[in-house]
């Protein structure tokens, strides 16, 4: 199976503040957004989008904004379980 780029990728699984950012950056790329348009969108500043990408403090609402503005979300689950994404 053909690995996916970071521009098309279904899911990310994020474990540490900096997969989370790169997360945040991979969703913000695949919906074709600058970091000023993900700003615009969700009503925040081009430099709090560029902080939260490099996993710096940001707080959980505008995450979760950016995130949804991208077209995912954000589901917690316990470590080490195996999920199935579906479209």
């Amino acid at each position: 199976m053909p690995l996916e780029s970071d521009v098309t990728r279904r899911f990310y699984r994020a474990r540490s503040l900096p997969a989370l950012a790169a997360a945040l950056r991979g969703a913000r790329a695949s919906k074709g957004y600058t970091q000023g348009d993900l700003a615009a969108t969700i009503g925040s500043s081009r430099p709090t989008v560029s902080r939260m990408e490099r996993g710096n403090p940001a707080t959980t609402d505008t995450l979760l904004d950016a995130l949804a503005a991208c077209g995912y979300e954000l589901v917690v689950v316990p470590r080490g379980s195996t999920i199935t994404v579906t479209s």
